[in-house]
C-alpha cells in the first residue's frame, strides 16, 4: 500500500479481489475470470489504462481517493454496495460521488479485499481492449460486448445512471425495490402457480452446498423449497420476482443437535422466509 512503490508512468491494470475475498452481493451474481500469479489464483474484476501515471491514476484515485466522480472502479463498486450518490460540489450536481463517509469505507474495503496488477506501457490502449475481450471482467461496461455477464452490467449500468440523492423521489434508492414487509403465504397464490423443490440434507456427503435449480422465474409465482434431513422437513418460500434472473439459489445445511439449520446466499436470504410447512 505504498504508492512509491507504484511507477509514474503510463501502462494497463487490473484489479483483482484477494483470495477468499467477493464482491458485494446483488441480485445477479456474476461470472468473474480467475488469473493466475505466482502459484495463487484471483479474479479479476475490473481492467483500464493509465494514460499518465500507474501511481497517480490507480493507487490515489482508486485505492485511497475520496471521489468516485474520478475513478470509475468506485462508483460501481459503491453501486453494489448501495451508496447513495450526492453532487460532486454545491455547484456541480453532473458529476456524482457518494457521502464523505460512504467513501470512507468503500477505500477501506478496497484495501481489504483488492490487488492491483500493472504492467508499464506507453501505449496501453490496445492491451487493454485485448484483456477486456479475453478476460470479460464484471466491471467493464464499456468496450465490452460479451454476451456473459450481460444481464450483471445492464444492472450495473442502471445503478450507475442513478440522479443524485433527493433529485429524483420517484427514482427508489438501490435497495427499496428488494425489501418484503410481509411473509409469504403460501396460501396467497394458486397451487399451479408455486414450483416446489425437495432437498433431502445428507451430512456424511463431502460439501454443505446445496443448489435448488428452478430454470425460468417467469413460470411461477411462488417458489417452494423443502429441506429434509431424518424425519425432520424445513419448508421455505420466496415470491419469484425476487429470485436472481440466473436458473438456481444456493443454500448451506448445518447439523445442529438431531436437527440443522439453513443458511441462504447473501442475494437471496432477506426475501426468503421460512414457513410452517
Amino acid at each position: 500500500m505504498e504508492s512509491s512503490v507504484i511507477p509514474d508512468e503510463p501502462g494497463n491494470y487490473i484489479f483483482l479481489l484477494q483470495e477468499g475475498c467477493s464482491l458485494p452481493e446483488c441480485a445477479i451474481i456474476p461470472k468473474i475470470p480467475e488469473v493466475d500469479f505466482e502459484g495463487h489464483s484471483y479474479q479479476a474484476i475490473y481492467t483500464g489504462i493509465a494514460s499518465n501515471s500507474l501511481r497517480q491514476r490507480d493507487y490515489r484515485q482508486h485505492f485511497v481517493g475520496n471521489d468516485a466522480s474520478h475513478s470509475t472502479l468506485r462508483k460501481s463498486l459503491g453501486c453494489l454496495f448501495g451508496y447513495d450518490f450526492v453532487p460532486r460540489n454545491d455547484h456541480d450536481s453532473k458529476h456524482k460521488k457518494f457521502k464523505e463517509d460512504d467513501e470512507v469505507r468503500l477505500s477501506e474495503w478496497m484495501r481489504n479485499n483488492l490487488l492491483m496488477a500493472y504492467f508499464v506501457n506507453v501505449n496501453p490502449e490496445p492491451l487493454e481492449d485485448q484483456l477486456i475481450k479475453e478476460l470479460n471482467p464484471p466491471l467493464n461496461l464499456a468496450k465490452n460486448s460479451n454476451r456473459v455477464n450481460h444481464e450483471f452490467r445492464e444492472m450495473l449500468s442502471k445503478l450507475r445512471t442513478r440522479p443524485v440523492a433527493g433529485k429524483d423521489s420517484s427514482q427508489p434508492s438501490i435497495k427499496a425495490d428488494i425489501i418484503i414487509d410481509k411473509p409469504v403465504s403460501a396460501k396467497s397464490v394458486s397451487s399451479d402457480r408455486v414450483k416446489r423443490i425437495n432437498r433431502n440434507i445428507n451430512f456424511d456427503r463431502n460439501s454443505n452446498n446445496y443448489r435448488c435449480k428452478y430454470n425460468d422465474r417467469n413460470g411461477f409465482e411462488l417458489l417452494e423449497v423443502a429441506c429434509s434431513y431424518k424425519n425432520i422437513t424445513k419448508l421455505f418460500q420466496v415470491e419469484s420476482k425476487y429470485l436472481p434472473e440466473r436458473d438456481s439459489i444456493s443454500f448451506k445445511a448445518y447439523q445442529k443437535g438431531d436437527s440443522f439449520v439453513v443458511e441462504w446466499q447473501k442475494s437471496i436470504e432477506d426475501y426468503i422466509k421460512e414457513v410452517k410447512p
